[in-house]
């Protein structure tokens, strides 16, 4: 049987428990208070989200993306009561934020103490990662609380594996988090490695028929939701093609090289304040030796419920089933985290043994510095690259009749929710731009390269906004992939003047740009645009920018229309 409370007796969070607690609460109130515009994936999520009514958000999602149908759901319904609004989007997200700062302390208490609890509140509380999705629209904070619950109720079975009450809860927080997060199918199959493993030690053949209906139970949930709801998009050429170099299938090309980005991708995720300082392979050893404590402490099935949900999914990758990315992987950061208090803890009385005069305190109190620091500067940080709201209420307040806007293609989606009248939408406008803005079409934000661009290319890529002229941009076939980077470093032969001649066209003599997301690896494809606007006569007589986007209006010689 395991045994809770290891390494410390103490049964209450103390005061610095609840410090650390408040704090970690309000950095994700301060994200959330932000409130910067939705950018990228967030946007083409919220826009499915809030385009779409309940029953056809069970259909295959514009973009490629792919969300769990009940916290879809859950968004609708947010919206439908608060309105289209990144308030009413981000809430659920942050409660599953805060709610995983909660939860990491009784749970890690349960398994480990007191004296770990406080480190792994302050690992989990304090990374930036996690508070930074805890304000986005996307389901990983919730992925990250429900392994969270899902362990703690295994915990529970594990220390009681007669109570059917405990199994019964377990069979019931598995089910939801299988619903309610797609990650949590490698936390179920943790589970279920360790309850057979902690049968079989104590010679209980009989739990076997209970762990295996367990694992029916689930695994034909899971089964059902992904081949009705999941499969469709998860083989999407796009996706398959965008997320190749992330996979770690044996005989892929740079084998070694995609695996050290996939580890630190996951170490990233894990502690970015030791990942800025170069000390990523410490965070992984942390990890390690806490694994390591708990096998030799006879706590094997502690070691596997928060090991083997960070493992498998680089099992799944190898089999091309799974791509590693930092976000991919945030649902396995919190029970991470926790072995990593375990092995600062171990590190710390260790070094204590050796060298009595060298507190366990101060050394766990300096691994983990880097994580308080990166946590409390982070609200300094600029905020977000496309921020495109600011900059649409400059050009609503300027706007003429007879103006008209190109809008670049990678901030299209962001536009789109931004401009999108959501009290009276129209559905078939909407709809039209959102496909031509995904995958395989002339203006999606992330387009392969065509080769050189035949003339007059993108002048369909058109339409009206309550009497305004809107010109979505064509890709310019510099595609961005996990591994390989941008591809090919400059646009396609012909791209910047097409746009240019699409702009010059429009223009009365006016015309209004909307730019962001352009610059990668030392190119800036926005300045190349703007080169051959100015090449062929058109005069900036605006601009107004923020970090990352800009807003400019340009003028057209008479003569130089045609």
């Amino acid at each position: 049987m395991a045994r809770p409370g290891v390494f410390t007796g103490g049964a209450q969070l103390r005061t610095p428990g609840w410090v650390a607690l408040a704090v970690a609460l309000g950095l994700r109130l301060i994200e959330y208070f932000r409130n910067d515009s939705v950018w990228g994936d967030e946007a083409m999520l919220a826009l499915n989200i809030a385009s779409r009514p309940f029953q056809e958000l069970l259909q295959p999602l514009a973009y490629g993306q792919v969300a769990p149908v009940p916290f879809l759901w859950a968004e609708r319904l947010m919206v439908t009561l608060f309105g289209v609004n990144e308030w009413a989007l981000r809430a659920l997200p942050l409660l599953a934020g805060g709610a995983l700062c909660v939860a990491v302390v009784p749970v890690t208490r349960r398994m480990v103490g007191a004296e770990v609890a406080l480190i792994a509140l302050v690992l989990v509380g304090f990374s930036t990662t996690l508070t930074r999705y805890s304000a986005e629209v996307k389901p990983y904070s919730l992925d990250a609380f429900l392994a969270l619950t899902t362990v703690g109720a295994a915990t529970g079975v594990l220390e009681r594996m007669d109570s059917w009450r405990r199994w019964r809860l377990l069979a019931a927080a598995g089910a939801v988090a299988i619903l309610f997060s797609l990650t949590s199918v490698f936390v179920c199959v943790g589970v279920g490695l360790v309850l057979v493993t902690q049968a079989l030690q104590e010679k209980r053949a009989n739990l076997l028929g209970r762990i295996a209906l367990l694992g029916l139970v689930w695994g034909g949930l899971f089964t059902a939701t992904y081949a009705q709801f999941y499969r469709r998009a998860a083989g999407a050429p796009y996706m398959r093609s965008f997320w190749e170099g992330a996979f770690l299938v044996p005989g892929s090309p740079h084998l070694l090289a995609r695996a050290r980005v996939a580890l630190q991708e996951l170490v990233w995720g894990l502690d970015p304040g030791m990942a800025v300082l170069g000390l990523g392979a410490l965070t992984a050893a942390l990890i390690l030796l806490g694994a390591v404590a708990l096998w030799r402490r006879g706590q094997l099935g502690y070691a596997l419920l928060l090991l083997v949900p960070g493992v498998a999914p680089f099992a799944a990758s190898a089999l091309g089933l799974y791509p590693i990315a930092t976000r991919l992987m945030l649902f396995a950061s919190p029970l991470l985290l926790i072995l990593a208090a375990v092995g600062i803890v171990v590190a710390g009385r260790t070094v204590h043994t050796l060298a009595p005069r060298v507190e366990m305190r101060w050394l766990a109190a300096l691994l983990v510095l880097p994580a308080i620091i990166t946590g409390l500067t982070w609200p300094l940080a600029p905020t977000g690259d496309q921020q495109m709201l600011p900059l649409l209420q400059n050009l609503n307040s300027r706007w003429h009749r007879g103006d008209a806007i190109y809008v670049y293609h990678r901030i299209v989606p962001a536009w789109l929710f931004y401009s999108t009248d959501w009290t009276a939408l129209n559905r078939q406008q909407l709809a039209w731009a959102m496909r031509i803005s995904g995958p395989g079409e002339l203006g999606h934000e992330n387009g392969p390269t065509r080769g050189p661009r035949p003339r007059g290319e993108g002048t369909e890529l058109v339409y009206d906004l309550r009497g305004r002229r809107i010109l979505l941009g064509t890709s310019t076939g510099v595609q961005g992939r996990p591994m390989f980077g941008y591809l090919p470093r400059q646009p396609d032969s012909g791209w910047a003047v097409n746009e240019t001649q699409r702009m010059r066209s429009a223009a009365d003599p006016r015309i209004w740009m909307m730019l962001g997301n352009s610059s990668h690896e030392g190119v800036d494809l926005g300045r190349i645009l703007l080169d051959a606007v100015g090449q062929q006569g058109g005069r900036l007589t605006y601009l107004d920018s923020l970090p990352g986007m800009a807003l400019y209006q340009f003028e057209f010689a008479a003569d130089s229309a045609s």
